[in-house]
C-alpha cells in the first residue's frame, strides 16, 4: 500500500463481483450516485465530466454488452439526514445494482449523522436488489474538514469499500506534492481535473475487483447497527404525501421542471400568524426550509406538542449571497425536542447544531408515538425588531432581491419523519 492509497477499506467484494459477473452475461445493470453537490457534479464545466458520470462511463465501456443506466441523486449542501429520508424515492426506486455514496463534507462529525448516515446505508443494503455500496470520503482541502472517521466505522463494520480523498489527493497537498488550483478553486468543489481524480481512483479500484474471479455467492447477512438506528425508517413528507391543516399555507402545485429544481412540493406561508399543523407517528422530526436570499423573508417556529416554551427557530433569511438553499433543522430527537435552536441577536439565525446540543440525546430510548408538529410564523426580521446582521459576502442583510417583485415567502419544503 502507498503512503497515498486512496482505498482505506478494501470491504467485501462480493456484492461488486456480483453486480460484474451481471454486466457480462449481457443484462441491464443500473449504477447510482448519492450525495451533495460533489457529486451533483457542481464546478465541472458539463456534467459528462463529473466523477459520477465518468465512472457510470467506465462500467459502460468494460461492459459493452449490458445496457448499463445511470441515477445521479446529488443535491447540493445536503446531508446524510435528507439522504435518509429520499434514498427510496430518489435511488431505490430504481433498483440499482451498485449505489455510490457521499455526503463526508456535508454531514458533521457527530453522533447525529453517524446515526442518519448509517439509516441511509441499512436502507441500501437491505432493500430488494442487496446493492453494491461504495463509501466516497471527500475532504475542505483548506481545513481538511470530513466526517471520514465516523463514516469509515461504519464502512469498516458493514465490509464496504471506502475510498478517501483524505488520504490522497489531500495528503498530497499537505506534503506539497501538488496543488490546490490544478483540481480546485474554491477548496471544496473538484473542477473538471479534479473530478476525473476522483474518478480516476475509483475506476482503479473497480478495475481491480474487475480482474478477480466471479462465481456465485450468497448475499452477506446485515450486522446489528451500531447506532440508535431510527433513521433506517426515515420518510420524506411533501404535499402529495401526507395530509396538513392549512391555515394560510398553501401547497406548492408546481411540477419539478429540472433535475436540480429542488424547492418543490412543500407548502408556503407569508404574514405573521400563518400556520401548518400535522400529526406525525414517530421519534424524530426534521424540518426542511428554503433560506433565501431574497430578504426579509419571513420568521417562522415549530411547536411540538404545544410546547410553546421549547420552540424551535425556523430561520428563512439567508446570510450568503450565491443563492437560496435547502435547509435541515432539526426539531426532534428520539422523542425529545430539541431545544438548542433559539432566537440569537441578530438574524439570520445559524443552524449549525452543536455537537453537545445533539449528543444529549443520544442515551435517550426512542419513543415512537403521535405527535402534533405545528409551524407558525412569526414575521419578518425588520417586523421582530432584530438587529441587521451582515452577510459573508459583507453585505447589508436585509434587502429585496430584484428579480421578483412579490414578497418573499417562509418556504416549508419537506418535514422528515422515522
Amino acid at each position: 500500500m502507498s503512503d497515498y492509497d486512496p482505498v482505506i477499506n478494501s470491504g467485501s467484494h462480493t456484492a461488486l463481483i456480483k453486480a460484474m459477473d451481471k454486466a457480462r452475461r449481457g443484462e441491464d445493470l443500473c449504477v447510482a450516485f448519492i450525495g451533495g453537490s460533489i457529486t451533483e457534479g457542481y464546478s465541472s464545466t458539463s456534467h459528462d465530466k463529473c466523477y459520477a458520470k465518468l465512472i457510470h462511463d467506465w462500467w459502460v465501456k468494460t461492459f459493452p454488452d449490458s445496457t448499463i443506466s445511470y441515477v445521479n441523486a446529488g443535491i447540493g449542501g445536503t446531508g446524510s439526514d435528507y439522504g435518509a429520508a429520499r434514498v427510496g424515492r430518489d435511488v431505490l426506486t430504481h433498483a440499482p445494482d451498485v449505489v455510490f455514496v457521499d455526503f463526508t463534507v456535508n454531514d458533521a462529525a457527530n453522533e447525529f449523522y453517524f446515526e442518519t448516515y448509517e439509516g441511509l446505508l441499512r436502507q441500501i443494503l437491505l432493500s430488494a436488489q442487496h446493492p453494491a455500496v461504495v463509501l466516497l470520503h471527500f475532504v475542505q482541502y483548506d481545513s481538511g474538514v470530513s466526517a471520514q472517521q465516523w463514516h469509515l466505522k461504519l464502512g469498516k463494520h458493514y465490509a464496504l469499500p471506502c475510498i478517501s480523498c483524505v488520504d490522497s489527493i489531500y495528503k498530497k497537498l499537505k506534503d506539497g506534492l501538488i496543488e490546490a488550483s490544478l483540481f480546485t478553486q474554491d477548496m471544496l468543489h473538484p473542477n473538471d481535473t479534479g473530478h476525473k481524480m476522483i474518478a480516476d481512483m475509483v475506476t482503479d479500484f473497480l478495475s481491480d475487483v474487475a480482474a478477480e474471479p466471479g462465481g456465485e455467492a450468497a448475499d452477506a447477512d446485515i450486522p446489528a447497527p451500531l447506532s440508535p438506528n431510527a433513521w433506517e425508517k426515515a420518510v420524506c413528507l411533501q404535499n402529495k404525501d401526507c395530509e396538513a391543516y392549512l391555515a394560510g399555507f398553501v401547497k406548492d402545485t408546481k411540477e419539478k421542471e429540472y433535475p436540480a429544481d429542488h424547492f418543490r412540493g412543500g407548502w408556503s406561508g407569508r404574514k405573521a400568524g400563518d400556520e401548518i399543523v400535522f400529526r406525525l407517528n414517530c421519534s424524530e422530526i426534521s424540518v426542511q426550509i428554503r433560506r433565501t436570499v431574497k430578504r426579509p423573508a419571513p420568521v417562522a417556529v415549530a411547536v411540538v406538542d404545544g410546547d410553546e416554551e421549547n420552540a424551535v427557530m425556523l430561520d428563512a433569511n439567508f446570510d450568503q449571497d450565491w443563492g437560496d438553499c435547502l435547509s435541515v433543522i432539526p426539531v426532534m430527537r428520539h422523542g425529545c425536542v430539541v431545544t438548542g435552536q433559539t432566537k440569537e441577536a441578530f438574524s439570520p439565525a445559524r443552524y449549525e447544531n452543536s455537537a453537545a446540543e445533539l449528543k444529549k440525546y443520544q442515551g435517550v430510548k426512542q419513543k415512537t408515538m403521535e405527535h402534533e408538529l405545528k409551524i407558525r410564523i412569526l414575521g419578518t426580521p425588520d417586523e421582530l425588531g432584530y438587529e441587521s446582521g451582515e452577510l459573508i459576502s459583507g453585505g447589508p442583510a436585509w434587502h429585496k432581491s430584484e428579480d421578483d417583485n412579490a414578497p418573499p415567502a417562509f418556504d416549508l419544503l419537506s418535514v422528515f419523519t422515522a
